[in-house]
């Protein structure tokens, strides 16, 4: 009886499957052509002007622009109403246009064998162009994960695979001529490291900013920052939202994971919040840093674009520079110290806590304009560990980086420049990676007392790495139960939950496996001190970006075991175990309790 109503209903079912497996197994094919001829195209264009190679990628550019078109054709076509149809696709309607006049002016305008055609603006088009098809391509993989995600219910994987295209995406574009002084890119390695550590916001360096790169390239990993800080996937929701456009059920689900956020009736709200601060603050940062830069003798040019970019590489926590040196030479400069280290603790304490920061703010002003008595609420929980143990880290940082380094590293500046190195030292140690003194001279003891700080990181939500103060926060109060034998595990009169125990003890046996193999590792491929090592790995997966000066010497083993480290380390342990997990079976099973002496 029962078999046989199995039967029935997998008989109604599998015309369904056939049709849902047909349309997913179209847009793979969509896909895969789409994604290796962009890629093609783009490559070969540039690297080899004027051959036989870059005559077949002029026509390969037709085959992708028709299939652009016959994917719109297509979906109108299955749509129950056109017009309908065409007002949900706008932003897809509008990259169909770009395209087809960037393609119009390329390939009509310029002749095949014009060689000037990739010179001055027309080299900017043809980036722009392939950007584009780049752009749609990611926005139908991330349908094709969407599909896969509705079915495994882990919104991680999309995240862990937005990141990963973007990361590719930049490497691609780092290999570029245009991108490099020399005019012949960077080679896939070093493209893929420099992508890798701009996007997880790291600040590890296998070329010098400054000097390698031509403004183009500079601004390429100045976009890979933003995006990395931000998150590709808030940028593209934002933009969903800023044009009034509805998102699936599934996609706020997805939002609210990556954001934090269980409202998902304010996910527009928290969105713009978020995006509105960052630019406000970097903003705000880019002009304090004018003044400085332009009299340390910089043009107004340069200056504004000196400004600018450290000015988001600070405030996203990533720690690349544009000078070779990092900011020693601005080692006495307050403005510069203060201004910078202002932005990266803003940036390390994460958007729930500024966002909180605005709403009190908010309510202290219309509560002080109106005359209305104010009703006192408390911090957030999350808020007060943050900016409880912050203080705490920063404060103990100084005291440490000072005591063990007044007779040494410092002993040659003056008193005041003394404190006022170790203590940006001490906000860029857990977050950022800049230095305004060279970290390679620090005596042992000191490189390893500064281990355990970026092994934690700053807050969760933010834009830095680590396990987070959150984390170290939910284990402190684990223990502290444990030595005072109480049945529930408290922070600031609130009970945690043993789920957010378990979490916690899980990202620091991950981050601690983490450290140690990538130490194992490196210990066989480089040839390095110990201390060296467990340094520039610890600054890898805190995305801390501060080196001894062994990241440019990695070997190709040493290198993408950096790579992988700093993925880690800004995606999150938790996500990526989550991402990696298996879905949750409805059918339990409890087995008999068991005791082991300890």
């Amino acid at each position: 009886m029962f078999s046989r109503k199995r039967s029935k209903v997998s008989d109604c079912l599998c015309p369904y499957v056939v049709v849902l497996y047909s349309r997913m197994k179209e847009n793979v094919m969509f896909v895969v052509s789409t994604l290796i001829l962009s890629v093609l195209s783009l490559f070969v264009e540039f690297s080899f002007p004027g051959t036989t190679a870059a005559g077949i990628a002029w026509y390969a550019d037709f085959l992708i622009l028709g299939l652009l078109v016959m994917e719109v054709i297509r979906e109108a076509r299955r749509a129950p109403f056109v017009r309908s149809y065409l007002r949900q696709n706008l932003p897809s309607m509008v990259f169909i246009l770009v395209f087809a006049l960037l393609f119009i002016y390329n390939k009509v305008l310029f002749p095949l064998d014009d060689q000037s055609r990739i010179e001055g603006i027309s080299r900017g088009v043809v980036i722009l162009r392939n950007v584009f098809i780049l752009l749609k391509v990611f926005s139908r993989l991330k349908r094709l994960a969407s599909f896969f995600e509705s079915i495994t219910t882990q919104p991680a994987q999309t995240i862990l695979f937005s990141f990963m295209m973007v990361i590719l995406s930049g490497a691609l574009v780092l290999m570029m001529p245009f991108t490099t002084v020399d005019g012949e890119g960077l080679g896939f390695l070093d493209a893929l490291f420099t992508a890798t550590s701009a996007v997880c916001v790291t600040g590890l360096i296998v070329v010098d900013t400054a000097t390698v790169f031509t403004l183009w390239g500079q601004l390429v990993i100045l976009a890979l920052i933003q995006i990395g800080g931000l998150s590709i996937m808030v940028i593209s929701y934002f933009t969903i939202f800023s044009i009034r456009q509805k998102i699936s059920f599934q996609d706020k689900l997805l939002l609210s994971y990556l954001l934090s956020e269980q409202n998902i009736s304010m996910l527009s709200k928290r969105l713009k919040t978020i995006i509105f601060s960052t630019f406000l603050i970097e903003g705000v940062g880019a002009l304090l840093l004018l003044i400085p830069f332009h009299r340390a003798g910089h043009g107004i040019r340069e200056t504004v674009i000196l400004s600018v970019f450290h000015s988001v590489s600070a405030f996203c926590n990533a720690g690349f520079s544009l000078f070779s040196n990092s900011l020693e030479d601005f080692s006495g400069n307050l403005a510069v110290n203060l201004v910078i280290a202002a932005l990266i603790i803003t940036g390390g304490i994460s958007f729930g806590v500024i966002s909180d920061f605005f709403r009190i703010l908010k309510r202290r002003i219309r509560s002080f304009f109106l005359r209305t008595p104010e009703k006192r609420k408390y911090l957030a929980l999350n808020t007060y560990v943050v900016v409880s143990v912050t203080p705490i880290l920063i404060v103990l940082g100084i005291f440490l980086t000072y005591g063990l380094e007044h007779t040494g590293t410092l002993a040659e500046l003056p008193l005041g420049e003394q404190y006022l190195t170790a203590f940006f030292q001490s906000v860029t140690l857990r977050t950022a990676g800049f230095n305004t003194i060279p970290i390679g001279n620090f005596a042992t003891t000191t490189l390893l007392v500064m281990i355990p700080f970026m092994f934690i990181g700053a807050a969760s939500g933010s834009t830095a790495g680590g396990i987070k103060i959150n984390n170290v926060a939910v284990i402190y109060s684990y223990l502290k139960s444990i030595l005072l034998n109480t049945d529930s595990v408290t922070l600031r009169s609130n009970s945690l939950n043993r789920n957010q125990v378990n979490k916690a003890f899980l990202v620091f046996f991950f981050g601690v496996f983490s450290v140690t193999l990538g130490t194992i590792v490196l210990s066989m491929t480089e040839q390095a001190e110990l201390q060296d090592i467990m340094f520039e790995v610890v600054s890898a997966f805190g995305t801390v970006g501060l080196s001894t000066g062994l990241t440019s010497t990695l070997s190709g083993i040493g290198r993408l075991m950096i790579i992988v480290l700093m993925f880690i380390g800004r995606l999150g342990p938790l996500t990526i175990l989550a991402a990696a997990s298996q879905p949750e079976k409805s059918v339990q099973i409890s087995y008999p309790h068991g005791d082991l002496l300890l």
